[in-house]
């Protein structure tokens, strides 16, 4: 077993732009570092964009992607389609 696996931290959102600030900063400010975070927006029609995109710029381990529109709303749906996305050894 790889001695360093990565972790998958899946987040579903939709319009907390108000929060999500914080869930990422802390996620950022993790001792272990072999992480990658995979935002996936459901939809998001306020600054949610915008501050993930600041994210992106500073840290490569951020990805966001967007649930697409032939898939059901709701935070099971994209954390599903996160776990598509993730190329961790262990989910969160």
């Amino acid at each position: 077993m790889n001695s360093n696996p990565i972790v998958s931290v899946i987040i579903p959102t939709f319009n907390r732009d108000h929060i999500l600030g914080n869930t990422l900063n802390s996620i950022e400010k993790q001792t272990y570092q072999n992480w990658e975070c995979i935002v996936v927006d459901d939809g998001s029609t306020d600054g949610t964009a915008t501050l993930v995109n600041n994210f992106l710029q500073r840290d490569t381990r951020f990805q966001y992607i967007h649930r697409p529109a032939t898939m059901p709303k709701g935070p099971s749906a994209c954390r599903n389609y996160g776990y598509e996305h993730s190329s961790g050894d262990y989910i969160q």
